[in-house]
């Protein structure tokens, strides 16, 4: 099996950024999920769906979550679920991040978070004309 994948994001961002991975690698990307919240979710309703989704992967190589913004609301309910356990946080998710952490899935936890943390970094790129 694999590290499962869990994206905690705002509302219209995960959902879509897992689709278009699903497209591009053309891979159905089991073991992984998506929780959105909404700018007025209720913080209760949102913690209860990321727990319903966990039960529903196989967690046992640990769980990676990815956030979309550090700090914001989606970062902060994600990482109540992360003490005492094999999971690991990593905020910022971009398209090359999820691309990376997918055809990575294999890895163990600990190796699988830098290998998220490396492909969101070289994503980013100025390009010049």
């Amino acid at each position: 099996m694999s590290v499962a994948l869990l994206l905690v994001t705002h509302q219209n961002i995960g959902n879509n950024m897992l689709m278009t991975t699903r497209a591009i690698l053309n891979d159905e990307l089991n073991n992984s999920a998506c929780v959105e919240v909404p700018m007025d979710a209720d913080i209760d309703n949102i913690k209860h769906q990321v727990a319903s989704t966990l039960k529903e992967l196989s967690t046992d190589e640990g769980v990676l979550f990815l956030t979309d913004s550090y700090g914001s609301t989606p970062c902060n309910i994600a990482h109540e679920f992360l003490a005492g356990k094999n999971r690991s946080l990593v905020s910022g998710l971009n398209l090359p991040m999820l691309i990376r952490v997918m055809n990575y899935r294999s890895l163990p936890l600990a190796e699988l978070n830098k290998v998220a943390i490396d492909g969101g970094q070289h994503g980013i790129t100025s390009i010049k004309s």
